[in-house]
C-alpha cells in the first residue's frame, strides 16, 4: 500500500514551485535589455508621471505584464512614442539625419550640465544620452534620467551659487539650523531640473521663519530678515556682554529667547529692549566684563562718597 502524502506537504510543494516559477520569470525578464531600459526609464520619470509610479510598484511585485500595461497608459509613452519611432526609423533609414539630431541633443544637454557645474563620466553620459534619445525623451527628461541614475554627487556653477546664496538667506532669517544637508541636496537637484526656483525656496524659508518667530510673522513674510529685526538685541549683547557682534548667531540662547519671547499670558510678544538689557546684566557672563567691574567700582565710589569716606 502506497504511503499517503500529507495535504500540508502538497500545499508547501505547490507554493515552492509557484515561487520558483515567479523567480524564474523575473530573472528572465531582468535579463532582457528592453526590460532593463524600461526600468531605468520608470525610475527616472516616475515622480512626475503617476502611471509610471504604478508601473514601478507592479515591477516590484514581479507583475511585468501589469507593468507594461501601465507604461502604455503613461503620459510619457503617449507623448514620446511617436518621437521614439521617428528617431529609430531615422537611425535605420537616414543614419546621417539620426546622427545630426543626436549630436544636437547631446550638445544641448551637455551645455546645461556644464552651466550647472555638474560633472559625470563622459562615457556614461554618452550611453545615457543615446538611450534617452532613442526612447524619445526630451532634453529635460534626459536631465531627469541623469539625476536619478545615481551618478551625480553634487553641483557647481549656477546651481552651487544659487544654493550658497539661499543658505545665507536662510541664516539671515534665523532658520538655517532647521535645514539640513539632505534638504539642500534636494533643492540643488530641483533647481538643476527646473522644477523649483530660487523664489520658491525663499518663500519656503520665510514661511518657516514666520512659524519660528510668530510675533514678527507679518514683517518676515514681507521680506524683512530676522537679522534686521534682531539688530537691537544683538547690539545689546555686544555692548553689555562685550562680545564681537559678528560672532552672535541665532544659536545664541539669549538672542533666541528674546526673539521667541512670550508675555505673561503665554502669547508671542516683542520683548522690551530695556527688559532684555536688565536681564543681560543679571547673568554670570556680565559679572566677568569690564562693564560690570566699572559699574561696581562706580557704585562703591558713590557709596563711600555718600558716607564721607572719600
Amino acid at each position: 500500500m502506497a504511503e499517503e502524502t500529507e495535504p500540508g506537504t502538497i500545499t508547501a510543494a505547490v507554493a515552492a514551485a509557484k515561487a520558483k516559477a515567479e523567480a524564474d520569470k523575473k530573472n528572465a525578464a531582468l535579463s532582457n535589455p528592453a526590460i532593463t531600459e524600461q526600468i531605468q526609464m520608470i525610475l527616472a520619470l516616475k515622480s512626475i508621471d503617476s502611471k509610471l509610479e504604478e508601473a514601478w510598484q507592479l515591477y516590484l511585485k514581479g507583475d511585468f505584464d501589469g507593468m507594461n500595461a501601465a507604461i502604455l497608459q503613461s503620459n510619457f509613452y503617449r507623448n514620446n512614442n511617436s518621437t521614439a519611432r521617428a528617431r529609430l526609423q531615422a537611425k535605420t533609414s537616414q543614419p546621417g539625419v539620426y546622427a545630426d539630431g543626436l549630436d544636437k541633443y547631446r550638445l544641448a544637454t551637455r551645455k546645461s550640465l556644464v552651466s550647472s557645474g555638474l560633472k559625470m563620466d563622459n562615457a556614461l553620459f554618452e550611453g545615457l544620452a543615446v538611450k534617452a534619445y532613442d526612447s524619445g525623451m526630451s532634453e529635460d527628461q534626459l536631465k531627469q534620467l541623469i539625476v536619478t541614475s545615481g551618478l551625480v554627487t553634487g553641483y557647481g556653477g549656477e546651481v552651487l551659487g544659487d544654493t550658497a546664496a539661499l543658505k545665507s538667506y536662510a541664516n539671515s532669517f534665523g532658520v538655517g539650523k532647521y535645514l539640513d544637508d539632505k534638504y539642500w541636496a534636494q533643492k540643488s537637484q530641483d533647481l538643476f531640473l527646473g522644477i523649483t526656483t530660487t523664489q520658491d525656496i525663499e518663500d519656503e524659508v520665510r514661511n518657516l521663519s514666520a512659524s519660528a518667530f510668530p510675533v514678527y510673522a507679518d514683517q518676515i513674510k514681507a521680506g524683512i530678515s530676522v537679522d534686521s529685526l534682531a539688530s537691537a538685541y544683538k547690539g545689546a549683547i555686544a555692548s553689555i556682554l562685550e562680545k564681537d557682534a559678528d560672532s552672535i548667531t541665532f544659536d545664541n540662547p539669549q538672542l533666541r529667547a528674546a526673539l521667541q519671547y512670550v508675555d505673561k499670558d503665554g502669547k508671542p510678544a516683542v520683548k522690551p529692549l530695556w527688559q532684555f538689557e536688565r536681564e543681560l546684566r543679571m547673568t554670570p557672563e556680565w559679572e566677568l566684563t569690564n562693564n560690570a567691574r566699572t559699574t561696581v567700582d562706580n557704585l562703591a565710589y558713590k557709596v563711600m562718597s555718600d558716607w564721607g569716606v572719600i
